[in-house]
């Protein structure tokens, strides 16, 4: 089939004479191969390295793309790509814990329309190194024009028969349409770096990811956003559902190879951070997954029918590869069609049939154990997911979640969230704050801040417009904190009234009160619309305090008492926070600022805040 499919294209190579061989083995002998990381957000776990040629223009090339021009035009790229292959597959193949790592490849398309294109070298090369073929995803450049499905289609039909992965790199950067891809179905869409750049602030952005993400999940790929710079872009990539990362906020590419492949530090600390605040969709998830028994790529096709007649209950089983990664599913349905067609059991005992099983298999959505339950139930939608979604731990199968235990386990976790939430916001109450600060406050980091808030003149505002409008407050201010605080990954609980407990660990002091001080100038600017036109102009109203007696009060605003709490102690409890916080509350409603942030110190001191100016 992949003989045939390459005399169906035809070929337009330049005919200039090739350069002598042996001056482009001088070139690939000067250029080496850097690795960067392509790392989980939902546990810091390394999935795969990309290979980014280096050390060109020693060679004596201005660019990668030169090196890669300069042999198409003189009827050699072939031959280098093979070479650059073999280099990059050899290098990669000393890496730590290679035989569980995928490599990512930049392939030029044009490489197929070469006269002496030959399918097979990459398989033969991968053997020799101890490498499966799925190890490699052969990354197709969207900067070259693939927006001819049928073209796109070829390239995917010659390598997906030899056991390769595709991967279209540089989404959103050229020439491809949707209808392309959609009709090729790649295993790895990755989005070009300028729609990762800003997405923490750009709302287009994020709309274009989000949707981009259910789009490739609905066709069963996996998506990584490249050129993550920055925290904030790593964890709005993490929120919005990207299945990988990739960026110089986890690490530069370089030549020398690392020591260790198994996690990424400062993911994996961000990850351990989110675990504790979602923890309870992944013990509700695991509860209700269906631990199917995965069968094998190289299995015999008669024994599929063995599986199923043992296993009356089960509509589908998913097949993993050597390392128990997901390739996909074989429906029951299908299987037993194809047996009952005209001589069908005859064709699955056929010798040439009884190790090929990819005529039945069919693609799935993948996704992360830590996968939202919100995420999953947004998977099935978009993807009208009728087998289900196939769930992995560091991309090792784990089992399958049905529509049935999906709906279970939502209305499991929605049940338990009710216990735990402010009926008015929606927000963790008490009982969650206490679990999530117990948890945070264990594990000492470097930098941890807990800020309380409180309501400035928020009886006044009740008194004179009622409780349905300072409900709606309340519901403004819950907004507010969603859009500011969201964004750094900071834990927001409601403690009832007009007080709110956030908290957030690992960003810097200056950035943590930049966060607070834009709640609060937000609210103050927002809530105006609340009070009627002359009450506005006035920039006062008149009721009874708490005190009973009349009184002018300013317009509603929010206080805020920060509270940073010591990096290397574990033994402090939010009650401890709680009574340091008290004592910040009356300095910040005393403060024209409303803003007040303290140390705290030991309990039992004289002082047990060190102030620290507004």
């Amino acid at each position: 089939m992949a003989h045939n499919a390459d005399t169906a294209v035809t070929t337009n190579r330049p005919t200039a004479q090739p350069v002598v061989l042996r001056n482009w083995q001088q070139v690939v002998d000067k250029v080496d191969f850097a690795f960067q990381p392509i790392v989980s957000p939902h546990t810091g776990h390394v999935f795969g390295y990309e290979a980014l040629l280096r050390c060109w223009d020693s060679a004596g090339f201005a660019s990668i793309q030169a090196l890669f021009d300069t042999a198409w035009e003189t009827g050699n790229l072939h031959s280098v790509d093979m070479m650059l292959r073999e280099k990059a597959i050899k290098k990669f193949a000393r890496l730590p814990g290679a035989t569980r790592l995928k490599l990512f490849y930049n392939f030029d398309n044009r490489v197929i329309k070469t006269e002496d294109y030959q399918p097979g070298q990459t398989a033969k090369l991968l053997s020799d190194a101890g490498l499966e073929r799925d190890t490699i995803f052969l990354e197709i450049s969207e900067r070259h024009d693939i927006s001819n499905a049928q073209y796109l289609q070829d390239i995917l039909v010659r390598y997906r028969s030899q056991g390769f992965k595709i991967a279209i790199d540089d989404y959103g950067s050229g020439f491809a349409q949707l209808r392309a891809i959609y009709e090729c179905e790649p295993d790895i869409i990755k989005i070009d770096r300028f729609f990762i750049d800003g997405i923490d602030r750009d709302r287009r952005k994020e709309l274009f990811v989000t949707q981009i993400n259910a789009f490739a999940h609905m066709i069963a790929a996996q998506v990584v956003a490249e050129g993550v710079e920055t925290r904030e872009e790593f964890l709005c990539c993490r929120r919005l559902g990207c299945d990988l990362v990739q960026g110089f906020f986890l690490a530069h590419p370089s030549i020398e190879l690392p020591e260790q492949t198994d996690t990424i530090k400062i993911a994996a600390d961000l990850a351990a951070d989110n675990r504790r605040q979602t923890e309870r969709d992944d013990d509700v998830v695991r509860s209700y997954l269906l631990d199917t028994p995965a069968l094998p790529s190289d299995i015999n096709p008669v024994d599929i029918l063995t599986y199923f007649q043992h296993n009356p209950d089960i509509s589908l089983v998913p097949v993993v590869n050597q390392n128990g990664e997901p390739l996909g599913v074989v429906r029951d349905s299908e299987f037993k069609s194809f047996i009952y067609t005209p001589f069908g059991r005859e064709l699955l005992q056929n010798p040439a049939n009884r190790t090929n099983i990819k005529r039945f298999l069919r693609r799935c959505p993948v996704a992360d154990i830590r996968t939202s339950l919100s995420e999953l139930l947004e998977t099935f939608v978009n993807t009208n997911a009728i087998d289900g979604v196939i769930l992995t731990e560091n991309g090792r199968y784990l089992g399958v979640l049905d529509q049935s235990a999906l709906l279970h386990a939502v209305n499991e976790r929605n049940t338990l969230n009710a216990r735990d939430e402010n009926p008015l916001t929606r927000l963790p109450g008490n009982s969650a704050i206490y679990r999530y600060a117990a948890n945070a406050l264990s594990n000492t980091r470097k930098r941890r801040f807990a800020v309380y808030f409180d309501f400035d003149n928020f009886k006044p505002f009740n008194d004179r417009y009622g409780f349905r409008q300072g409900d709606r407050a309340i519901l403004l201010f819950k907004d507010i904190l969603g859009k500011v605080l969201s964004q750094n990954d900071w834990f927001v609980g409601h403690i009832g009234g007009d007080d709110f407990f956030a908290y957030v660990q690992s960003v810097d002091f200056e950035e943590a009160i930049a966060a607070v001080k834009r709640v609060q100038s937000m609210f103050d600017e927002q809530i105006k619309s609340f009070y009627d036109a002359e009450t506005r102009e006035a920039g006062y109203l008149t009721g009874k305090g708490r005190d009973g007696i009349e009184a002018r009060f300013d317009l509603m605003s929010v206080s805020a008492a920060m509270v940073r709490i010591p990096p290397e102690r574990s033994d402090i409890t939010l009650d401890h926070i709680s009574i340091a916080a008290a004592k910040l509350k009356a300095t910040a409603k005393s403060s024209p600022t409303r803003f007040a942030s303290a140390c705290y110190e030991m309990p039992g001191t004289n002082d047990e805040i060190a102030q620290i100016p507004a």
